[in-house]
C-alpha cells in the first residue's frame, strides 16, 4: 500500500521508518524538506508538497506538533487533495479540533480518521507499536492493513474516541515533564549527590532518570519530547480541562515554562530544557 506521512519530527519520522520497515510503499513530506533525505535512503520517496503527498497515497498520516499544525497544513489545496482519500491524523489535538479537521475533510469529499500512539519512537521504528485508532466502523479493516504489521491497532471507537482515550496521558505527560524539570532543578541548586538523586526520584516515573540526566548534565540533545510539542500538548491539556469543567490555570502556567524555553532557543531540545528557565538561564 502506498502511505503518505506528513511531519517528520521524532515521531513521524519514526511513523515512516516503521511503514518503511511493514514492507509499505511510503512517501514523506516534511516543511523542512531536508528532514525527508534520512528516509529517502531508507527507501522513502519525497514530496514537495503536502498536496503531492496526498495525493500519491492510498493513506496518509499527520503526524504534526498540534492542532494548529494541522490547521495550517489543511489549505484549500490540501483539502482539494482528500477528495476520495483517506486521512489518519497522529497530531495532538483537542476534541473540538479532531472533530472540526474530521468535518472539513468530508467536505472536501475525503474521510479523516484519528490514532493515539502509545509509545515511543523506537518502538514504533521497531514495529512493537500501540495504536488507538479512532475511526468509522467501515474502516477499521482498512487502518487495520496500514498499522497492523508496526504494532498493536485497538479501535476504541469513532472519530474523536482515541483523542478522549488518550487526554489522560497528554495531561500526565505535561506534569512529569515539568515535574522532573523542578526536581533536577532543585537537585542541581543544592548540590544533592547524583547517585541519591537516582536511587530516589529517578524512580519516580517512567523515563525520569533520563529526563533526571538531561537536567543534571544541562545537555538536552537526548530528546524524547520536545519543548516545541510539548507547547501543543499543554494547549490539548488546558481544552480538556476547560471541556471538562476544571481548573485550567496550572497548564497554562506550565505552558508559559516551554514557551519562554523556547524562546531561549530550546524548542527542539528536551522538553525538560525548561529546567534552565528555574536555573535562571533568562
Amino acid at each position: 500500500m502506498k502511505v503518505a506521512v506528513l511531519g517528520l519530527g521524532l515521531m513521524g519520522s519514526a511513523v515512516a521508518e516503521g511503514m518503511v520497515n511493514c514492507g509499505h510503499e511510503v512517501i514523506v513530506y516534511n516543511r523542512t524538506a531536508s528532514r525527508t533525505e534520512p528516509l529517502v535512503e531508507k527507501g522513502a520517496t519525497a514530496a514537495s508538497t503536502a498536496a503531492e503527498a496526498i495525493k500519491s497515497a492510498d493513506a496518509s498520516i499527520f503526524v504534526l506538533t498540534d492542532g494548529k499544525a494541522v490547521a495550517d497544513l489543511l489549505t484549500e489545496e490540501v483539502l482539494a487533495a482528500t477528495e476520495g482519500k483517506k486521512i489518519l491524523n497522529a497530531s495532538t489535538t483537542s476534541i473540538d479540533e479532531i472533530l472540526s479537521f474530521a468535518e472539513m475533510v468530508k467536505a472536501h469529499g475525503g474521510s479523516l480518521s484519528e490514532v493515539s500512539i502509545m509509545v515511543g519512537p523506537d518502538e514504533v521504528r521497531g514495529q512493537q507499536a500501540y495504536f488507538l485508532l479512532g475511526c468509522p466502523e467501515e474502516e477499521e479493516s482498512f487502518w487495520d492493513e496500514v498499522l497492523a504489521k508496526d504494532g498493536m491497532v485497538q479501535r476504541v471507537g469513532e472519530v474523536s474516541a482515541s483523542t478522549k482515550a488518550e487526554a489522560p496521558l497528554v495531561m500526565a505527560s505535561v506534569f512529569s515533564s515539568v515535574m522532573m524539570s523542578y526536581a533536577g532543578a532543585v537537585i542541581v541548586k543544592l548540590d544533592v549527590p547524583t547517585d541519591i538523586a537516582m536511587q530516589t526520584v529517578g524512580q519516580m516515573v517512567p523515563g525520569a532518570e533520563n529526563m533526571l540526566q538531561n537536567v543534571l548534565q544541562r545537555n538536552y540533545d537526548m530528546c524524547m519530547a520536545s519543548t516545541d510539542s510539548l507547547i501543543g500538548v499543554a494547549d490539548a491539556a488546558i481544552s480538556t480541562a476547560n471541556q471538562c469543567g476544571m481548573p485550567a490555570k496550572i497548564f497554562e502556567d506550565m505552558k508559559e515554562l516551554f514557551v519562554k524555553a523556547t524562546e531561549k532557543g530550546y524548542g527542539s531540545k528536551d522538553a525538560t530544557s525548561i529546567a534552565e528557565i528555574m536555573l535562571g538561564n533568562e
